[in-house]
């Protein structure tokens, strides 16, 4: 017995059109899981002389974390347990920043005879570099999860459907800077090494262990005009650190926009100038 209102042709439509978008989206899913490998295997050797191994990457990250919750907690505006959240959120995301920032100034000088050998395209390198980036930010992604599970169960809710669009923003925005910041060091190379000290300075320019408490003074300016600012707040909203904000999502949304279309021309009018760079 047919249902009524069946058509056979619709169906046959609707799972050639599920096949076609499968089929579309194979490809870069097994790269996807090509590379999250190669970088579990190029982690795991790094760390291959030590007890712990890859375990020392969300250690570390949880003994420098602690010690600055302890250290720098300086008001009672949030309870040592929420403090340590705070800061251990935006620690975790600051070493992702810090990565795709000061890690990206001799990506191409220094990688592209492995891009070479490994038959990447110079996109394909950069994409490689961010899934390594994306590895580790999972694994101290993970840490980050385990003490809210321990300290703040509650802040598990609806804010955390927004990590896929977080993640995507995130992952744009690494790719688009990390471009633009190799292609000014191959043209400017006195960059390089700026660029890795304006890292430390912007470390602490940026609200990963200080509160902004009030709406004036030096740190309310740093918070504003700092992109930073937003990407920790809203790395903190996913998972309820701080209270969900629109506002934050807009402008977050508008500097990685503005930061892809800037990445896209560099990359489309330079490409062919750094593929021959030996």
């Amino acid at each position: 017995m047919v249902p009524i209102g069946y058509e056979p042709s619709t169906f046959s439509n609707g799972a050639c059109i599920m096949d076609s978008l499968w089929r579309s989206i194979r490809p870069y899913l097994s790269r996807t899981v090509r590379y999250l490998h190669i970088s579990y295997l190029e982690t795991k050797s790094e760390y291959e002389d030590t007890y712990l191994g890859i375990l020392w990457i969300p250690f570390s990250t949880l003994i420098f974390t602690g010690m600055l919750a302890l250290v720098f907690r300086h008001s009672d505006a949030l309870p040592p347990s929420s403090f340590f959240l705070y800061v251990l959120s935006g620690f975790v995301l600051w070493n992702f920043i810090s990565d795709s920032i000061g890690g990206s100034t001799n990506i191409i000088q220094k990688r592209l005879e492995f891009a070479l050998h490994n038959n990447l395209s110079l996109g394909g390198l950069f994409l490689k570099i961010l899934v390594d980036r994306l590895f580790e930010f999972g694994i101290n992604l993970s840490v980050l999860v385990l003490a809210m599970l321990f300290l703040s169960p509650s802040n598990f809710g609806a804010n955390i459907l927004l990590f896929p669009p977080f993640l995507l923003l995130i992952s744009i925005m690494s790719l688009s800077v990390s471009y633009l910041v190799n292609l000014v060091t191959i043209l400017y190379p006195d960059s390089g090494n700026l660029t890795k000290t304006a890292m430390r300075f912007l470390f602490f320019a940026s609200p990963v262990f200080w509160l902004e408490e009030s709406k004036a003074g030096l740190l309310h300016l740093l918070a504003t005009i700092n992109p930073v600012s937003y990407f920790l707040s809203l790395a903190r909203e996913v998972f309820g650190v701080e209270p969900l904000s629109a506002q934050v999502w807009m402008i977050g949304g508008s500097i990685t926009l503005a930061s892809a279309i800037c990445a896209g021309l560099a990359f489309r009018y330079s490409q062919h100038f750094v593929r021959n760079i030996q």
